[in-house]
């Protein structure tokens, strides 16, 4: 690696074999190659918009989730390696659970760094210290480099975008939409979720323009960002109105009508999230708002197909067609191997 310029289909191509091969990136290029991506993402907006015209596509990936030979077998085989022609947008949750991570996010790093217009990326709520540390990327990063290069991870992790919206049609973030706006959290709600959502309420709508100038250089905390947290934990239910989500505390889950008045405000079709493993790699959860899950067989046992979303550009209107794929044998190393307590 010799800056940006240096990568090229022959770099790309050769480091994905290399992985498949168990072989390790230099160190010395690790801290390179993000350094120049963390620079790349500087450039970027907590919102972005991308063209998608006529006649052309932009494939949507969903979680990853460090699942390498999954990975790579998606590339190659499902939506092909990125390019200005084959624009692919990964929907975030691109480490932790599974035992690539760092592979995974390094070919991510590469392509990007060839392609920076036709590569782009969300960030999930696994981009952040308190799941790396949880759930084994901040080891594995320890393990097979050192524990000080996660500093400059999480603050590359930390400048990635919130949303992107397609064509102006199409929203995709990670994972929900803008919750309450009184951000209340009683005990009871959980036992009355129906009740909480006549409690819980937004009057008016959250803008493109407010999302765009939302600060998202931070670490998501509910109380300071609470629409960094929205974005990246929020799930969708199938009853109206907002309720409490069962993940975290002081995350919400939203209901049908909650997306309609999101899309009609910001004169958007439907929307792409992820965050949700799905039995056959996608599903539309409620109308107008479609999950996309990439990591099949997630964590070693969930069963799962994963699919990418191929949105066209057809006379004028983006339309979402799903390819599923299934999970590929892998090197003997279970899921979870560096998270704490395990034996890695």
């Amino acid at each position: 690696y010799a800056g940006p310029g240096s990568v090229d289909d022959a770099f790309v191509k050769s480091l994905l074999a290399m992985y498949k091969e168990q072989g390790k990136l230099p160190m010395k290029y690790v801290y390179e190659m993000t350094a120049d991506i963390l620079d790349l993402l500087k450039k970027e907006k907590t919102l972005q918009r991308i063209a998608v015209p006529e006649g052309s596509k932009i494939t949507v990936v969903g979680d990853l989730h460090g699942q390498y030979f999954d990975f790579v077998h998606m590339l190659e085989d499902i939506s092909g390696l990125p390019s200005p022609s084959n624009p692919i947008l990964f929907n975030g949750d691109f480490v932790d659970r599974g035992v690539w991570s760092c592979e995974v996010l390094m070919c991510l790093f590469a392509m990007k760094l060839q392609h920076p217009s036709a590569v782009h990326f969300n960030r999930g709520n696994h981009e952040s210290e308190m799941t790396n540390y949880q759930y084994g990327f901040a080891n594995e990063v320890e393990v097979k480099y050192e524990k000080k290069l996660m500093d400059l991870m999480s603050e590359t992790f930390r400048y990635l975008p919130l949303a992107h919206v397609l064509e102006g049609q199409v929203f995709v973030t990670h994972a929900g939409i803008p919750g309450p706006e009184e951000r209340l959290w009683l005990d009871w709600f959980s036992k009355a979720p129906d009740e909480a959502a006549g409690v819980l309420i937004r009057k008016t709508q959250v803008t493109l323009a407010e999302i765009e100038k939302v600060d998202r250089v931070v670490e998501p905390n509910p109380v300071e960002n609470p629409l960094v947290i929205d974005f990246l934990w929020g799930d969708p239910k199938g009853a109206n109105g907002y309720g409490p989500s069962t993940r975290v505390p002081m995350v919400y889950t939203f209901g049908p009508d909650i997306v309609k008045n999101f899309l009609e405000a910001n004169n958007l079709k439907y929307m792409l999230r992820s965050h949700e493993t799905k039995s056959s790699g996608h599903q539309e959860t409620v109308p107008g708002l479609h999950t996309v899950f990439s990591a099949p067989n997630y964590i070693d046992r969930a069963g799962n197909m994963a699919a990418v979303a191929v949105l066209t550009n057809k006379g004028g209107s983006l339309t979402p067609e799903f390819k599923q794929f299934k999970h590929q044998p892998h090197p003997d190393i279970p899921s979870g191997a560096y998270m704490p307590g395990k034996s890695l």
